[in-house]
């Protein structure tokens, strides 16, 4: 009865399994690889063309803060209607019922404080803080493609190693079965393996739930809209990254500092981060400058020339030179109830209280970075640890397993041998992605 509820069991396993497994074969042959994705992410990602969009919007305004420079030029008209024309004496007209003029305005700001100078500065930093932002967006949508790439490939790789441990839990269900009717084995035995197999499978559809997952946000990431045409990363040898992480492993101590302080000098003079840190920082300095121009005059010019006029005082002139005026503007402050003074002692503390958060921010950066290279070089460690592990558990099992089929051991000495082999291989693959990881977050910075 046991044997029977087992089997229905396995049997609804292996069927959703297979319902996993039949959209991904069916719709998700095509195979591309990771060049051709991050290819693929820069041209439909919507982050980063929103990304693209603020850089845009930034540089006009750049180009705005640029014009407040250029004289302002308008015409201008007016038009007034009467009720009633203004006579205020019989016979003389001062007023029609309609009247217009028109106007050709010029005006041009001579000073102002230091206000559009200061201004146009800000926009500037601004621009190339969005400038950088874009290009750190392109960077991080690189890492961010790698990342998944790798990860699914690691899943994919997990599913296989689960695969191939669940063919031979069934091949050593079948040798017990088969030493079970030759009298030596045990029905508990063949039992073990049932349940060992429902375990494999069991971790097999977490994983695969996981694979959709990770689909779903490797097709965002790289922009592909059609959920049932998405192309999965092409199968990568690990072989190159094991050589690359033995290189590593087998160099001596201050050859690897000496690459670590490398790393930390390329962090300190070319991470975009602390290139904006420094820029905002100026913007403030600027931003500070404005609050000063409070204390300062200005001063510009008006032009106004009336290009005609049909009230009725011209009309009674017999000649009429064109009218012109021009007004030269200055304003110095004297006294503003100390709405500058507080204004600027304000801006003043929120510099210093926005510098030191910046400089905070920055030594935070400073230390992450040097953390990131601390982790790639526990990456390589782990990996070699964990390769010496999966050698010893696989050989340990083909021990085990030849003494078992010499009734030389026991059935749960057997299945513990083949769970520390599954765990310890797939620990080995994780440690390898881990390490692809690792090494992938050093470049964002």
């Amino acid at each position: 009865m046991f044997n029977k509820i087992l089997k229905e069991v396995y049997l609804k396993r292996f069927l959703s399994t297979l319902i996993f497994l039949l959209p991904i074969f069916l719709f998700s042959q095509e195979t591309i690889s990771l060049d051709y994705a991050i290819q693929l992410a820069r041209e439909n990602n919507l982050t980063l063309q929103s990304s693209y969009f603020q850089k845009e919007s930034a540089r006009w305004s750049y180009q705005n803060s640029i014009t407040q420079y250029m004289p302002k030029v308008n015409f201008v008209y007016t038009g007034v209607y009467l009720d009633k024309g203004l006579e205020p004496f019989p016979g003389v007209v001062l007023q029609d019922k309609q009247n217009h003029v028109t106007n050709l305005q010029v005006e041009q700001i001579l000073f102002a404080g230091g206000r559009l100078y200061n201004a146009n500065q800000i926009s500037k930093i601004l621009y190339q803080i969005e400038e950088n932002n874009y290009l750190k967006m392109i960077v991080d949508t690189e890492v961010r493609v790698t990342d998944l790439y790798y990860m699914i490939l690691q899943t994919l790789s997990t599913i296989d190693i689960l695969t191939l441990h669940l063919s031979l839990c069934q091949d050593l269900k079948t040798n017990t079965e088969i030493l079970y009717q030759n009298g030596i084995g045990l029905e508990t035995d063949i039992m073990q393996w049932d349940l060992r197999i429902i375990e494999i499978e069991n971790q097999r559809d977490n994983v695969w739930n996981s694979f959709l997952s990770l689909e779903q946000a490797w097709a965002q990431t790289i922009g592909i809209q059609n959920i049932y045409d998405i192309p999965l990363p092409e199968s990568v040898p690990i072989e190159s990254f094991l050589i690359e992480i033995h290189d590593f492993a087998n160099l001596e101590k201050p050859i690897k500092n000496e690459r670590m302080n490398d790393f930390l000098t390329r962090v300190h003079s070319s991470n975009i981060d602390l290139k904006n840190i420094d820029r905002t920082l100026e913007a403030a300095k600027y931003s500070r400058n404005i609050s000063k121009a409070d204390f300062l005059p200005s001063a510009f010019l008006s032009f106004n020339y009336e290009l005609s006029n049909d009230s009725a005082i011209d009309k009674i002139q017999f000649l009429r030179d064109p009218a012109w005026q021009l007004v030269a503007n200055v304003s110095f402050p004297i006294f503003h109830g100390f709405r500058n003074s507080t204004s600027d002692r304000s801006n003043a503390y929120q510099l210093q209280a926005q510098a030191r958060i910046l400089n905070e921010t920055k030594r935070g950066i400073e230390i992450t970075a040097r953390q990131a290279w601390f982790n790639f070089d526990s990456a390589v460690s782990f990996v070699i640890q964990n390769e010496k592990h999966y050698h010893l558990a696989e050989r340990s099992l083909a021990i085990i397993r030849n003494l078992y089929q010499q009734g030389m051991t026991t059935n749960i000495a057997l299945t513990d041998a083949q769970n520390a082999a599954l765990v310890s291989n797939i620990q080995y693959i994780n440690s390898i992605y881990e390490y692809i990881s690792v090494k992938n977050k050093l470049n964002s910075f």
